[in-house]
């Protein structure tokens, strides 16, 4: 009983050897021992997990890197190195990628802008348009009617500058010919008479 109340008593805390006896302290060095081997077992254990997923991160990493022809004979070393070139690479690509985003967003606002105001002054000139052909259908409609009460008056015009037209023709004819021929005014009065006094003999 002795020996179990050591035990007890180093359980709890009290360490007092002179409590402990010999079966104790051999039960405590086996529990101890026990204890060690299963830790180093658990920290294989991590260890050999630790290295299954390093393994596949670096089958992976080799995928996602460019390491040329001879990626076999490729050191963990260098395949870390390539890596962090690489990375570098995207970065430097991405900050492009983004700086490139930013000016094309702002050139599609300006565009939005100017397509904007574009679209304004077509309302505007179509506007200005429609009013234009209304005024010009007006006035060609005004001109149609003046046109036509002109050609409403136009017959008798006509025949009086005709007519006036001819005798002026044939007093000019009449004054050259005797101009050319030595008459006198007399004489000019007298062709004019018969001429005038021609029709009526031909009545």
């Amino acid at each position: 009983m002795a020996s179990c109340y050591c035990y007890l008593l180093y359980g709890l805390g009290y360490k007092y050897p002179d409590y402990l006896c010999h079966s104790c302290l051999r039960m405590l060095n086996v529990q101890i021992s026990a204890l060690q081997t299963l830790f180093t077992m658990l920290c294989e254990l991590c260890l050999f997990y630790r290295r299954a997923h390093l393994r596949l991160c670096l089958e992976k990493l080799k995928g996602l890197v460019p390491l040329g022809p001879e990626s076999s004979r490729h050191t963990t070393l260098s395949l870390l190195k390539k890596a962090k070139l690489h990375i570098k690479k995207l970065e430097e690509y991405d900050r492009k990628a983004v700086h490139q985003i930013d000016q094309l967003q702002r050139e599609q606002r300006h565009l939005k802008r100017q397509l904007e105001k574009l679209g304004i002054e077509r309302v505007r000139m179509d506007s200005i348009g429609s009013t234009v052909s209304s005024e010009r259908s007006d006035s060609d409609r005004e001109e149609i009617d003046v046109d036509v009460e002109s050609t409403d008056c136009l017959p008798a015009d006509l025949d009086w500058s005709s007519s006036s037209l001819s005798d002026s023709d044939e007093r000019g004819s009449l004054q050259s010919v005797c101009s050319d021929e030595g008459y006198s005014s007399s004489g000019v009065k007298r062709l004019k008479s018969q001429s005038n006094h021609k029709p009526c003999l031909g009545l």
